[in-house]
């Protein structure tokens, strides 16, 4: 008789048809059965899980876990075991590094931190290279997707110029990978950053940030994208009109886009609350508009959700020149807790919250993920949708201990993160050594 590795027993099991009562039998990291606990095979070992939900492991595609020489922010195990504890099985990071990666030796060098210290699956970004000719090569490496910055580049081309973006994305539609965009416009940007130059407020610097810029950026960088073929995807929208922008193009071209926790359920009041430790990059908005990005949400206008895991230092979010202060929140474990809560009051559906959270990231970025299926590899997130708490930015796993989330009161909570059938997280106790994740690689590469 067979005898599994792990057998998943008495939770309910969200699969295609929704919510099942049934059990999990996993063997050398995959699913290889999913029915009744009398008809599974026996097991080395048994998780109960009365009174849980299963869902597919969760994914993340914006997150900045930082290491090298911003590893006094965060590193890559400690970033990732706050997906962990967030109960995120694959994470993708961005590009936005010190030193950037921009070439393929940085690339391969992020590879080699990852491998060494990450504890959940991990794909990486390139952003756009120095070199155009590194393009195929960054692609070759593993890259899982690439990353513009319109508003603050971090390549040595003159991506301001549209026939420099318009070759860039040519070579990258080519290989096949998704190219991500932060959509701001520069000029609008460093115009207002002029303006008010003898800035000593918070809120001077956020207007430096208009929904303008964010609209300018989108008109110039769609038009590109569907000239190339490319896959687009817009990374953390904040504004209503950029969900029309968007819409008005998906009939025409490949383009997704995201939004994160952060712009759907705080206002631009939460600055007056926390001041610089609500500074983010686009900002805060007014309330409808928050308003608007969850309808967006619960219409399907919007294909993600991401937390853009951002952590800086402390003394970094309090500095006294605002000019100084990075821009960016640790969200990595309040994500899911507060998605639950929305689920909880009605405001979305399970079916919304797996595929914003699974299903939609992973088939956007080509991943094994999203599903729970027989053959699948056995990542999966075991949540209990009545814990009540109030969330504490002191016992975070991630080296940022603030957060404007801090002292919510949600309900629902992550209490197992799997991969390939290992716990990985339980109870909010990390079990995996560093190293005992995985680098991914992006799909299968066109030229």
């Amino acid at each position: 008789m067979q005898v599994v590795d792990l057998n998943i027993v008495g939770g309910r099991i969200y699969t295609h048809e929704g919510f099942v009562e049934a059990s999990i039998a996993v063997d050398d990291g995959k699913i290889v059965k999913i029915a009744k606990e009398p008809n599974l095979p026996k097991a080395d070992e048994k998780i109960r899980a009365e009174n849980l939900l299963v869902l597919p492991g969760l994914v993340d595609v914006h997150v900045h876990l930082r290491d090298m020489e911003l590893s006094y922010k965060e590193d890559f195990y400690t970033g990732t075991c706050a997906a962990a504890a967030g109960g995120y099985t694959t994470v993708l990071d961005m590009p936005n590094t010190k030193p950037p990666t921009t070439t393929p030796e940085r690339l391969k060098e992020r590879i080699r931190r990852a491998e060494a210290k990450a504890i959940v699956r991990v794909g990486l970004y390139s952003g756009i290279p120095d070199k155009l000719e590194d393009i195929p090569e960054m692609a070759r490496l593993g890259a899982i997707a690439f990353k513009v910055y319109l508003h603050k580049p971090i390549t040595k081309l003159e991506i301001s110029k549209d026939e420099v973006l318009l070759n860039a994305l040519n070579q990258i539609a080519r290989t096949g990978l998704t190219v991500s965009i932060h959509a701001e416009d520069a000029q609008t940007i460093q115009r207002l950053k002029k303006e008010k130059k003898e800035a000593k407020s918070i809120l001077d610097r956020i207007a430096v940030h208009p929904p303008e810029a964010e609209i300018k950026a989108l008109n110039r960088i769609i038009p590109i994208i569907e000239r190339t073929g490319a896959r687009g995807h817009m990374c953390h929208i904040s504004t209503q009109q950029s969900i029309r922008v968007i819409q008005q193009a998906r009939g025409r071209m490949n383009i997704t886009c995201e939004v994160t926790p952060h712009h759907m359920l705080l206002s631009e009041r939460a600055v007056h609350d926390w001041d610089t430790f609500a500074f983010m990059d686009p900002p805060l908005r007014p309330r409808e508009v928050c308003e608007a990005l969850l309808e967006g949400v619960r219409r399907g206008l919007i294909d993600v959700v991401a937390s853009d895991h951002a952590p800086h230092a402390v003394e970094e979010k309090m500095q006294e020149d605002v000019w100084s202060v990075p821009p960016g929140i640790p969200g990595l474990e309040t994500t899911l807790p507060l998605m639950l809560t929305l689920v909880d009051r009605h405001v979305l559906s399970w079916s919304h919250l797996v595929r914003l959270l699974s299903t939609r990231p992973a088939e956007i970025f080509g991943l094994p993920a999203g599903r729970i299926e027989l053959g699948k590899p056995a990542d999966l997130t075991i949540v209990d949708a009545k814990t009540k708490y109030r969330i504490d930015a002191e016992k975070f796993h991630s080296k940022a201990h603030y957060s404007p989330f801090h002292g919510w009161e949600v309900k629902g909570k992550p209490v197992m993160t799997l991969i390939a059938g290992k716990t990985v997280m339980k109870d909010g106790e990390i079990y995996a050594k560093p190293g005992e994740g995985a680098v991914i690689r992006g799909r299968k590469i066109n030229s």
